[in-house]
């Protein structure tokens, strides 16, 4: 990638067609495209009250790089929308291949204790490896967690390298309809200040944005295009002529 940039004109991203719900996309908006990004949610998404990204808190433990009760709540998780909603597409991210293979292995135990097929829209990947990908549902498991003495290290592989911001955007873009976060730890608890690159800091401030997301204080931002004074849109017109009506 970097090779390219010294020889080919860089062109931005304009406009995002995969992500229903804004939810889904305005942080990465906000963050890696200046806020310019065209944005085309679904109706119906929109004026959901259900959030589009689920933060879910578990007491996990970090060892060896893997986090099981991580896992095990991502297989269960799996499992219940193959059984609810069989028509819709699961992806699995996390973010080491440590605790990839983990929970590909606890659900490969899980099919053959159930006696259930793989389905085949399903990935289990980890974020080094998803460019491209897109499913309805993306599960993710961040697997950092305090160690069995109650210490937390800030080790963050492939996000903490230069330009890792990168693969994190990826990440957090591949879902159509949810995200569901499953993560032994509260982005507060994340030390992240004196982290090098960009990485560590955009993954905290990500999960604080999935948190207000999944506790409803999540407020759209609100992107006007350039092109256009903010008295042309339709919405301002039908407030100027409220206002007006409203005097008479």
């Amino acid at each position: 990638m970097e090779l390219a940039e010294k020889y080919l004109m860089q062109i931005q991203l304009k406009g995002h067609y995969r992500s229903k719900s804004l939810e889904l996309i305005d942080f990465s908006n906000k963050h890696f495209y200046d806020g310019k990004l065209k944005l085309l949610p679904n109706r119906l998404d929109v004026n959901s009250n259900e959030p589009a990204i689920n933060f879910i808190k578990v007491d996990g433990i970090w060892e060896n790089n893997t986090n099981t009760v991580e896992a095990e709540k991502i297989c269960d998780l799996i499992i219940n929308y193959i059984k609810d909603f069989p028509d819709k597409s699961i992806g699995v991210v996390t973010f080491n291949a440590l605790q990839q293979n983990l929970i590909a292995d606890i659900f490969e135990a899980r099919l053959i204790a159930l006696k259930m097929a793989l389905p085949d829209s399903l990935f289990i990947k980890n974020i080094e490896n998803i460019q491209g990908d897109e499913k309805d549902v993306i599960l993710f498991s961040t697997a950092y967690a305090p160690d069995a003495n109650g210490r937390l290290m800030m080790q963050f592989g492939s996000l903490n390298m230069e330009n890792g911001e990168n693969r994190l955007n990826v990440a957090v873009t591949r879902a159509r309809e949810k995200v569901v976060i499953v993560s032994s730890i509260f982005p507060q608890q994340l030390n992240v200040e004196n982290a090098k690159n960009l990485g560590p800091k955009l993954l905290k401030e990500y999960l604080n944005y999935a948190l207000e997301v999944s506790e409803g204080r999540y407020v759209p931002t609100q992107h006007l295009d350039d092109a256009h004074s903010p008295n042309w849109y339709l919405k301002t017109q039908i407030q100027n002529w409220s206002e007006w009506l409203e005097d008479i």
